[in-house]
């Protein structure tokens, strides 16, 4: 097998690893949202700052989630495309 070969190979199974990382997070994103709104709903209209605290911490991860699925899912693209090319 050539370099290119290999190459392009180990390209493949990064897309396909960062395509199943996405999907796995994304799962995550989904169960955890689903947690964290209902833990908002239920310190809502408190008015200590521990609570305001932890709504902004559990939005906070739920945005860095978001991110690092939106990565993965340009990582796998970026490899195929590369790997497409030679």
């Amino acid at each position: 097998m050539s370099d290119i070969q290999r190459l392009k190979q180990q390209l493949y199974q990064l897309m396909t690893e960062a395509q199943q990382g996405a999907g796995s997070l994304g799962g995550f994103r989904q169960k955890f949202g689903q947690t964290s709104h209902h833990v908002h709903g239920l310190i809502a209209g408190s008015a200590t700052g521990a609570d305001r605290e932890i709504v902004q911490v559990l939005e906070a991860a739920g945005r860095s989630i978001d991110q690092a699925v939106e990565a993965l899912q340009i990582a796998a693209a970026g490899c195929r495309s590369y790997a497409d090319q030679i």
